[in-house]
């Protein structure tokens, strides 16, 4: 058994490499997400797999997976990575192509299999976030546009944790509102699965001096991390201020627990992970600081707000 090799193998491989994660211990970051696609697909298994030249390797795993990993050529995200959308299995005993694989023979293999390739800005499929289940299994609509955005966040949360924050960004003018709109844009098909409302409310013009691709993954993150945390049902809360400073203020009601980014921002504790210590040197490297607002001591409910030089 053979697995398929993308036209890009040796530049896909060169990227996985420049990440510098593999064999890595596990990560609050990455478990939080395949939580959730399992939470969010119905399904007792969820994966983060890269898949290396001989091997998937996994970051992330929820379920009954004892290993950390196994070979390339039986490897259902190695046929994943060969597109650029969702790869859907309903039954892989009905599946050509995973019929005769080990792990789908029994009766607790694999039966239903749905990976979303996790994408770099220059195309080369790093691996996926997956979802299984040991039933046939499907996805709607919503599970799907869910499964793809969070697919989406293992690969910023990977960017983030490679990400070298350099003393001083190179910055230009940019409008702090359309970062932040158009990160929640790509959030809110997680926030729907999650029956999660997500708002944003805009004020007055709201221009920065900033390195807008290293600030816009920043402020994914910290628009995600309350994401992850807001109850089902609850909201979270998002407004880009102009004045008096340019402010990006964020409320919900997950619990007054600060997370790591935030602490090491704060100067009160240096980040333990790679990634919310990247998090904080971006904000940092622009001249943020972060401010409690909640009235509340102990409240479940959370305010805080991100302040920026002004232009």
């Amino acid at each position: 058994m053979a697995a398929p090799v993308p036209h890009n193998e040796a530049d896909r491989v060169s990227a996985l490499r420049a990440m510098a994660v593999l064999d890595t211990p596990p990560e609050t970051d990455f478990d939080d997400i395949v939580r959730i696609a399992s939470e969010v697909c119905g399904a007792p298994i969820s994966l983060v797999t890269l898949v290396d030249t001989e091997r998937q390797w996994f970051k992330a795993k929820i379920g009954d997976v004892p290993v950390n990993e196994t070979p390339r050529e039986v490897a259902f995200c190695a046929h994943a990575i060969m597109g650029r959308d969702l790869m859907v299995v309903p039954d892989a005993t009905a599946d050509a192509r995973f019929a005769d694989n080990p792990f789908v023979g029994g009766a607790d293999g694999i039966r239903f299999y749905a990976g979303a390739p996790l994408l770099t800005q220059t195309g080369a499929a790093l691996g996926t976030l997956c979802v299984v289940d040991h039933a046939p299994h499907r996805l709607n609509l919503d599970q799907m546009r869910a499964l793809r955005a969070l697919a989406r966040q293992v690969t910023e949360l990977l960017e983030l944790r490679r990400l070298v924050v350099i003393d001083e960004p190179e910055p230009r003018s940019v409008d702090l509102a359309y970062l932040v709109e158009a990160r929640i844009r790509e959030l809110r098909g997680i926030a729907d699965a999650r029956n999660v409302a997500i708002t944003l409310g805009l004020t007055d013009p709201t221009s920065i001096h900033a390195d807008p691709a290293r600030l816009s993954r920043a402020l994914d993150y910290v628009i995600f991390t309350a994401l992850k945390v807001a109850p089902a049902g609850g909201r979270v809360a998002v407004r880009v201020l102009g004045s008096p400073v340019p402010t990006v203020e964020i409320g919900h009601a997950g619990g007054s627990i600060r997370p790591e980014w935030h602490t090491d921002l704060a100067g009160i504790r240096p980040a333990d992970e790679p990634v919310p210590r990247a998090v904080a040197g971006i904000l940092r490297a622009h001249g943020a600081t972060v401010l409690d607002t909640s009235a509340i001591v102990g409240s479940p409910d959370v305010r805080l707000e991100l302040r920026f030089p002004p232009h």
